[in-house]
């Protein structure tokens, strides 16, 4: 089964913005709420948010943990093969050093970086 790889680029921010709302804003609401009204219900509620922004936080640290190690696995792969040329739709080759993808099947050196296909 292929996973498909995690980029917290998009995300991240939002996730951290959703804790903090439960970390901070609504537990200080109730706090205040509780100690103005003096209704021992909302230090509950200010607990459970409390638990909830935790929640998320070890979601995004797990997720985090997912994407660094597909990304060191990623890295490992290009590492291992950036010696290689890969065959494209137009019948060139991409050069997996440089990215050049005007590489032709005869040809056993890239003309840009000048590395030696396997």
């Amino acid at each position: 089964m292929k996973m498909k790889k995690i980029n917290s680029i998009g995300y991240g921010h939002k996730i951290i913005a959703i804790s903090a709302v439960f970390l901070v804003a609504i537990p200080g609401i109730s706090y205040l709420f509780s100690y103005l009204l003096k209704v021992a219900g909302l230090l509950l509620i200010s607990k459970v948010s409390i638990a909830i922004g935790l929640l998320i936080l070890l979601f995004l640290f797990l997720l985090l943990k997912i994407e660094f190690h597909q990304d060191k696995k990623l890295e490992r792969y290009f590492e291992n093969n950036k010696n290689t040329r890969l065959l494209l739709h137009n019948g060139f080759y991409e050069c997996q050093a440089c990215g050049n993808r005007n590489v032709k099947q005869e040809q056993k050196r890239c003309d840009v970086c000048g590395s030696l296909f396997k």
